[in-house]
């Protein structure tokens, strides 16, 4: 990976960042200066981003920090009533643009439609009436398994209004995943549709899972989208009938407002706990401040609502009263540069990717992107796992021709935003972070808790707790402190590799027990992965180290070969990593398959590949895109 720098700011650019204007809020000089005094002061930091941000509460805070339990168990805004629907919608209301388009949306068959906030507002009453109606109090569980419609939007932000706690789903799970959820939160209603569509195939959601919801105790309504009758179910369409006035409930601040599950690599889906004020909080920040999100933006993130990027999503563009667009399906089909054309066409101006993403749009045919305009991107936010140098250059020189600052960040779903962020102030190098995000004291140290020096791979960890931070797990606080806390002592381990340079920019090497390490040296498979994909010889590639007693790991190299490229022989990958990597990193095996296991936002999931090498238990696959791709795999066993 290059670490020359590619990208500088202009002095235009500095000079109307929103960061230049929070620093002027907060008086201070610079961004070296906002993270010394949050590093020592978190609280300082936090306060003035909720008041930069004119963050609303019902009843205002008596103290924004208490960490008088422990940091882990850290409290934010104390004393204060808040809502997110406070901070999202009502406080539009008498704003002019509340008249005007919040959501564009786009079925995949091409069917469009928009919503303006004055009708998305009425549209949440009418929902939150009826579930007051149907019983539905404070504090209880509803579930939410719908595709990318506008109707799924209503319905979070209706949960969310009456005090009740949304559990996003992923709307690609299998009945087994989503039963799972629903039984460890214990919900008392779902939210779902008939049926979605997903590259051309029909998918009935509600016909996945409603013979498995009578194994749900708890459940008590479902809320349905589409043609069905049952004594649970409640029609989409009698939400018309109920009134469109309903007072948003006042919630303390650290009251749970989302449950987004995560999986783990072992034992059941940890259930992460976002509060009303802390998911808007991080994202002003995060996204607001740092990554210059405006009202005026228009933006575009295609990852599900069952995922943290969902909610993020929904998050930022509401609470700056911006427009977003949202699409059922995939980026590439019907159309192989879908994505790209809703840019286009609706002239987006900040969207969300993830790297996946790019590797599969870098290989589709350049002519297809002639006459396409995408001259109204101004920032590109990219997250989810680490870059490789080919797929960077190419979003930043052929997608961006080299002026759209590409605002890489690293964090997840517990931490409900970023660790690491790129400065808008600062040079960026391809693939790094340029800045550790302020208040989030993060560092990186080895299995002994101490720091590590330049170059050298550690642990990512947080010294302090952070105001997005998840609330323990789902009513499972002894895991909530082995899983993070105890890893060690004293620190959030988050499960990322990492490193910085000598420049102050960090980078990610993928999650740390993906690390292979070989007769004593570790590498990231990220490193290795970007030598074959720099090669422009293959389609995907996943590197996995396997247990070797007189090595520590032997490395597997799984690559999927470009169609162009079908009689390809180990050795042109083998010399290739040698000569960047060195004969230490020398892979023991070179495997070709048609497929690498993926979740449905393309990320390669190495730890199944892994496992089914050495024929173990994949654990967790309900994510998966292809599961008959793990089936292949298993050929290879060892």
């Amino acid at each position: 990976m290059s670490k020359e720098i590619i990208w500088q700011p202009s002095k235009d650019l500095i000079r109307n960042s929103k960061l230049t204007k929070f620093l002027g809020f907060c008086k201070i000089k610079d961004y070296d200066e906002l993270e010394k005094k949050s590093s020592s002061n978190p609280e300082w930091l936090w306060e003035n981003v909720i008041k930069f941000s004119n963050l609303k509460f019902f009843k205002s805070y008596k103290k924004i920090m208490d960490d008088s339990k422990g940091i882990p168990w850290t409290k934010w805004c104390v004393g204060g009533k808040t809502n997110i629907v406070l901070n999202c919608i009502d406080r539009h209301k008498d704003k002019d643009f509340f008249k005007k388009t919040f959501i564009f949306a786009e079925r995949e068959d091409g069917k469009q439609s928009s919503i303006t906030y004055e009708d998305f507002d009425k549209q949440i009453s009418k929902v939150g009436n009826t579930l007051k109606v149907n019983g539905f109090k404070k504090g209880d569980v509803i579930a939410l398994y719908m595709p990318q419609f506008i109707e799924t939007y209503i319905a979070y932000f209706a949960i969310l209004k009456i005090g009740c706690i949304v559990l996003p789903l992923f709307s690609g799970y299998g009945s087994k995943a989503v039963i799972e959820r629903l039984n460890i939160a214990k919900a008392k209603g779902i939210f779902t549709v008939d049926k979605t569509f997903r590259k051309a195939k029909e998918i009935r959601m509600f016909d996945l899972i409603k013979d498995e919801l009578q194994g749900v105790k708890s459940l008590e309504k479902i809320f349905l989208l589409g043609k069905d009758k049952g004594k649970k179910i409640f029609n989409w369409e009698n939400f018309e009938n109920v009134s469109a006035n309903l007072k948003t409930e006042e919630m303390e601040a650290e009251d749970p407002a989302i449950i987004h599950f995560t999986s783990g690599t072992t034992g059941k889906p940890k259930g992460c706990v976002y509060t009303h004020i802390g998911l808007v909080t991080k994202m002003a920040f995060d996204e607001g401040i740092l990554a210059d999100f405006k009202q005026t933006d228009v933006h575009l993130c295609m990852a599900d609502m069952g995922w943290m990027v969902g909610s993020k999503s929904a998050t930022i563009a509401s609470s700056h009263g911006a427009q977003m667009v949202i699409a059922e399906g995939v980026p590439d089909f019907p159309d192989e540069i879908r994505f790209w054309k809703l840019i286009a066409k609706y002239k987006v101006s900040w969207t969300e990717l993830s790297p996946a993403l790019i590797r599969n749009q870098m290989i589709k045919d350049k002519k297809l992107f002639e006459n396409l305009d995408l001259s109204s991107l101004r920032i590109v936010c990219t997250g989810g796992e680490p870059w490789t140098e080919k797929p960077w250059k190419w979003l930043f020189e052929f997608i961006g021709k080299s002026k759209v600052p590409i605002m890489n960040s690293a964090g997840g779903t517990e931490v409900s935003g970023s660790i690491l962020h790129c400065c808008l102030h600062r040079p960026f190098k391809v693939g790094s972070f340029n800045a550790p995000i302020p208040g989030m004291s993060a560092d990186i140290v080895d299995s002994k808790g101490v720091k590590v020096s330049e170059d050298q791979l550690g642990e990512l960890v947080m010294r302090k707790s952070s105001i997005g931070l998840t609330k323990s797990l789902w009513e499972d606080d002894k895991r909530y402190i082995e899983n993070y806390w105890e890893v060690i002592n004293g620190l959030w381990v988050h499960g990322d590799l990492a490193s910085k340079d000598k420049d102050g920019h960090w980078y990610l090497h993928g999650r740390s027990d993906d690390t292979i390490k070989v007769s004593g040296k570790r590498i990231g498979p990220s490193e290795i992965e970007s030598v074959v994909v720099k090669s422009g010889k293959a389609k995907e590639v996943a590197a996995v180290g396997i247990p070797d007693e007189s090595k520590g790991s032997k490395i597997i190299l799984s690559i999927v070969p470009l169609e162009s490229e079908k009689n390809l022989k180990e050795s042109v990958f083998i010399d290739l990593i040698t000569k960047d990597l060195g004969k230490s990193f020398k892979p023991d095996r070179i495997i070709f398959l048609k497929d690498l296991p993926k979740t449905r936002n393309l990320k390669i999931m190495r730890r199944v590949i892994k496992s089914c090498l050495i024929n173990e238990d994949p654990g967790d696959i309900s994510t998966l895109l292809n599961p008959e791709s793990v089936e292949e795999i298993k050929e290879y066993a060892i």
